[in-house]
């Protein structure tokens, strides 16, 4: 008889999630058993189990067309607030709740009938919780993330879900006979590991404006549709100067099928890796708070600076209407990658220490040019300085550390994946900081690679022409994702037409 192992395919080359091999992953029996379970309730798939790059992920058992479903889940499969809603228990606590909170509820409901649950075979390949850091304690959030761009926001959804468990515990007294025999499953530390593994693992089906639970989707790596890590500044590929579309895998709600299908816009071969496309890349900040995992390199982290003018400036009311004829604000914060810094920063900043009219009218928002050489020195002088002080935010500002507890096999995985999206985020101001060095040379006198002349070229593609920065990381800059959000559901047959209007 053959083993488990040998339905499990082993492919060469690294996976497209690009996760650290010290992140935990199921066992292939516990996954084969799954998807056979799943099966019998009819799942239909054309991908299985497969190791990739020593990775467990899933992969195309055959070739699949363009446009023919890889895999099949009917919504019988899917978990939606609906569910939630229509349960005589969970149903007592669901009401106003958004629909992250509805999902946990569902989870922890499971994971309290334990060998009762009728779900209890998937619910062997979903972890018990990710190491997102809301199921940390709280000193570590406060050691391990120090210096990061994640830090206070961590502390802030923490302290909301504080609030959200709560309200959800009064109501838990007040039918304290109904969740007599969940009791022991329905705690704090239960509802953010359900909650943590319901922000990684819960897919958006575009058609129906929806949050689910689709199963064997969590075990997929989501890959944005526009790949970041070998575009340059004015959004060309670095290798053949052309755009870099990639191959897409979508989910969705099909009406006709009543199922959520994986489908590719292209030919998936045997044996190749399956995944979902999101709209857009996120750094491991992101990664690591929603989903408790990290790219090993990332080339999305960034660092935020802020930018400002100040009501005491006798110029403040002329400078704030150029601002916000440029989309900006009195108060900004501009985003920075390693090798991409917005020209509206180095713009704002000049017009933030001119000190007369007539040097307003040589601001240029639209082109890299200086307004004086003073003003460009003091601008670049205010630069160092904001590194400086992100540096100085770090327990140990060098790097060697940090590689040293990637490493190290004694770390916690909690340790590690500070170490690593610390050492991301120093790699960025390290850049940063010697961008703005080469740049400040020539005005300070000190002789470039190429003389005092053409003092800007070096840097050039990393102060490009009025930059677009991708918006994704503007959303962590107003707040990393907004979890508190209300979907209507497609199982409510009667809304559904309404959904594709």
């Amino acid at each position: 008889a053959s083993s488990i192992s040998d339905a499990v395919q082993a492919i060469d080359g690294p996976s497209v999630a690009g996760v650290p091999d010290f992140l935990p992953s199921p066992d292939e029996e516990s996954l084969s058993n799954a998807v056979e379970y799943l099966k019998q309730r009819g799942l239909r798939t054309k991908i299985g189990p497969a190791f990739v790059g020593g990775t467990l992920s899933m992969a195309a058992i055959s070739d699949v067309q363009k446009g023919e479903p890889l895999m099949t889940v009917p919504s019988s499969l899917c978990v939606t607030r609906k569910d939630v809603d229509e349960d005589p228990i969970l149903s007592l606590l669901s009401k106003d709740q958004d629909s992250l909170t509805a999902l946990s509820l569902w989870i922890m409901k499971q994971r309290a009938l334990g060998e009762d649950s009728e779900w209890g075979t998937y619910l062997k390949i979903v972890p018990l919780f990710t190491y997102s850091p809301i199921t940390w304690t709280e000193e570590e959030r406060a050691d391990l993330l120090q210096g990061t761009t994640i830090k206070d926001e961590a502390n802030q959804r923490v302290k909301a879900l504080e609030s959200r468990w709560v309200s959800l515990a009064i109501k838990i007294t007040e039918n304290s006979e109904a969740f007599e025999s969940l009791r022991g499953g329905f705690n704090f530390q239960a509802f953010c590991d359900a909650f943590s593994v319901v922000l990684a693992s819960a897919v958006e089906l575009e058609s129906v404006r929806q949050l689910a639970l689709v199963p064997l989707t969590e075990l997929l790596p989501r890959v944005p549709s526009a790949d970041y890590s070998n575009i340059d500044a004015k959004g060309t590929n670095k290798d053949s100067r052309k755009p870099a579309p990639l191959h897409q895998m979508r989910l969705d709600y099909d009406k006709n099928l009543d199922a959520v299908t994986l489908v590719s816009d292209a030919k998936t071969k045997a044996g190749e890796e399956v995944f979902v496309t999101e709209p857009y890349a996120l750094s491991n900040a992101e990664l690591l708070l929603q989903r408790g995992k990290i790219r090993g390199e990332n080339p999305n982290d960034f660092l935020v600076i802020d930018a400002n003018i100040v009501m005491a400036d006798a110029l403040y009311g002329a400078k704030k209407q150029i601002l916000e004829a440029y989309g900006l604000s009195e108060n900004q914060k501009f985003i920075v990658y390693s090798d991409r810094i917005p020209l509206q920063l180095l713009s704002y900043l000049r017009l933030s220490r001119l000190q007369s009219t007539d040097d307003l009218l040589k601001l240029d928002f639209e082109n890299d040019k200086f307004v004086s050489e003073m003003n460009e020195y003091e601008i670049l002088q205010l630069l160092l300085g904001e590194a400086r002080m992100i540096s100085g935010k770090f327990k140990k500002p060098d790097t060697d550390s940090d590689r040293f507890v990637i490493r190290d096999p004694e770390a916690s995985v909690p340790e590690k994946l500070a170490a690593t999206l610390r050492l991301g985020e120093k790699k960025v101001v390290s850049s940063f900081m010697d961008a703005v060095r080469t740049r400040l040379a020539p005005i300070r006198g000190i002789p470039t690679k190429k003389g005092m002349e053409n003092q800007n070229q070096e840097i050039l593609d990393m102060f490009d022409t009025f930059e677009s920065i991708p918006k994704a990381p503007g959303r962590l800059v107003k707040s990393l994702t907004n979890w508190w959000t209300d979907e209507r559901n497609w199982k409510d047959d009667e809304d559904d037409i309404k959904y594709n209007k």
